[in-house]
This record gives C-alpha cells, structure tokens and sequence, in this order.
C-alpha cells in the first residue's frame, strides 16, 4: 500500500505578502472614501487626511506590484494566477497616479470616477490574490 500525500493547503511566503498588500490597499481607499466623504461635507479638517492617505494607497500598490511581480517571476513567468494578480496591481498603481493629480489639479469630475475605478481594480486584484488556486 503505497503513502498518499496530501496537497499542502499553505500558500507559499510571497502569496502572504501578496494578500497583505492587497489588504493593505484596500484599507487604504476605504479611507480615502471615508474622508472624501467628508470633504463632500466641507469638513476641511479632512483635507490632509484625504491627501496623506493617497500616500499609503501608492505605497500598497507599489508593494502590492513588487510582490506580485516576485511571484510571477517566480513561478515561471507565463500566464496564469500570478501574472493576473500582476496585472492588477499594475493597474491600480498606475491608475492611481493620474486619479491623485486629478484630485490635486484637475476637475472632481474625472477624479471621483477614477476612484471608483481604482477601487474596483483593488478589490479585483484582492479577490485574485485571496482566491483559491
């Protein structure tokens, strides 16, 4: 009778920073919406709130692309679960760019659509790193 081995049900260290980055950035435009909300309500008080949270939703992209880009390199290269979850971190962090400017410089009608798409490519690229392969 030969042993039976059972798939391990552990993601592997770079997956684990993958799901934290994109935990992270989803945390990050949660509370972009929330004082953004308040700025709808002229409470300026939340106007650095509002601008030193597009930071960390740079910064989780820019994690989130890193890891990302290690997994997918890692796992060979080609097409697959990691290059998706590549390719939506990408999205995110390049969005996100314009989508800020637009906030600082240009009109709040291209800037709150832009954040909505933002944060679709967040949740997307969230539920890709969180899925079951």
């Amino acid at each position: 009778m030969e042993p039976t081995t059972m798939p391990s049900t552990t993601a592997p260290p770079l997956l684990w920073s993958i799901r934290v980055a994109a935990l992270l950035q989803l945390a990050a435009v949660l509370w972009e919406g929330a004082t953004a909300g308040q700025l709808v309500t002229f409470n300026t008080a939340a106007l650095p709130l509002h601008y030193y949270g597009a930071f960390g939703v740079h910064v989780s992209a820019g994690l989130l692309v890193v890891a990302a880009g290690l997994y997918w390199y890692r796992s060979g290269g080609g097409p697959g679960r990691p290059r998706a979850i590549l390719l939506a971190g990408l999205a995110t962090f390049l969005l996100g760019f314009p989508q800020a400017a637009l906030g600082t410089y240009g009109p709040l009608q291209a800037h709150v659509p832009l954040a909505l798409v933002l944060t679709g490519a967040a949740v997307w690229a969230a539920v890709l790193a969180w899925r079951r392969p």
